[in-house]
């Protein structure tokens, strides 16, 4: 790729709309959301749902109020749309673009005892993660961008009673033409929103022998502009350890960046947020998947927000 210097991260890597839709020659691609959610009660709810081409989606919802977390697993093959975001998967679920002007879209989605049924709105223009939508992983180099800050409305559905809410969500779609092999290795990914308008996505990968592997933050500011590093500092202060896997999680971390003044705590609403993923796959493997809380400073300024992290960690790992 020839880099174009009139332009902060080279040319961009990624369109829209026609790169929502299906990569037919990828060998791996997944369209991912998080959401934080409330009824008209206050009540307080997180969810996530995943589909992934190799034929998996996970769904996940949890009940922030009462410490409730449920997560369904289950495999069948997605059909998927090239050129615009339209992802079937079995008989219900739809995840597709509303409106071919604006980035708005539908997601429904339907698990035994969780379903989710929301419409979409994005707020912000979509982030480049990386700075030009190609990031470089350990494994190879993947195609990415994020959806930020989504206004999600719609309903819930969990213990059998439909809730009507509303909130805010975060979109990934990667795509890439390798496999990711993250099973020896401890993969910290967060996404986070900020109560000032800005949000940014981090990431950490850190060897058996805990050296760092690779680490990656990128930031959309409140102007929509970019700002993208691999300098930083991640530090896991607190851990939960799962009575059923046996892997320890970090639930309190610390990010700190300098060039914008990055100093942040970032904790889960709390610990039970792990997916067992032993019975779906055939082998033991899990993650852990939930809500978070942000405080600390952003340019010397006290910001707060909201955020969901995804926890990867080896069989066996303290």
């Amino acid at each position: 790729m020839t880099r174009d210097e009139s332009l902060p991260y080279g040319p961009p890597q990624v369109h829209l709309p026609e790169d929502e839709g299906a990569h037919r020659e990828a060998l791996t691609e997944w369209w991912y959301a998080n959401f934080g959610l409330t009824d008209s009660k206050g009540h307080q709810y997180g969810a996530m749902v995943a589909y992934f081409n190799a034929g998996l989606r996970i769904l996940s919802m949890c009940d922030l109020e009462a410490k409730e977390f449920h997560h369904e697993v289950a495999f069948s093959t997605p059909e998927c749309t090239q050129g615009v975001l339209d992802v079937h998967w079995g008989s219900a679920d739809r995840w597709f673009r509303t409106n071919p002007d604006t980035l708005s879209y539908h997601l429904q989605s339907h698990g035994d005892k969780i379903s989710l049924n929301l419409d979409l709105d994005s707020q912000k223009p979509h982030l480049l993660v990386g700075g030009n939508g190609l990031i470089e992983w350990p494994f190879g180099s993947s195609y990415y961008y994020s959806l930020t800050r989504l206004q999600a409305k719609g309903q819930l559905i969990l213990a059998g009673k439909a809730t009507t809410i509303e909130g805010i969500g975060w979109m990934d779609h990667q795509w890439m033409d390798f496999i990711p092999g993250v099973v020896d290795r401890t993969y910290s990914w967060f996404s986070v929103q900020l109560d000032n308008n800005t949000e940014f996505v981090l990431w950490q990968v850190v060897n058996p022998d805990e050296s760092i592997e690779s680490q990656h933050l990128t930031m959309l500011l409140t102007d929509n502009s970019v700002f993208h590093t691999q300098d930083l500092a991640l530090e896991r202060v607190d851990s939960w350890l799962s009575p059923i896997t046996g892997r320890d999680y970090g639930i309190l971390w610390l990010v700190q960046e300098q060039a914008q003044g990055i100093d942040l705590e970032i904790k889960a609403r709390y610990p039970e947020q792990e997916i067992q993923m032993s019975e779906a796959l055939g082998f033991n493997h899990a993650i852990w998947e939930g809500r978070m809380t942000v405080s600390g400073y952003l340019a010397s300024e006290f910001v707060s927000g909201t955020g969901y992290a995804e926890l990867i960690r080896p069989p066996g790992s303290q």
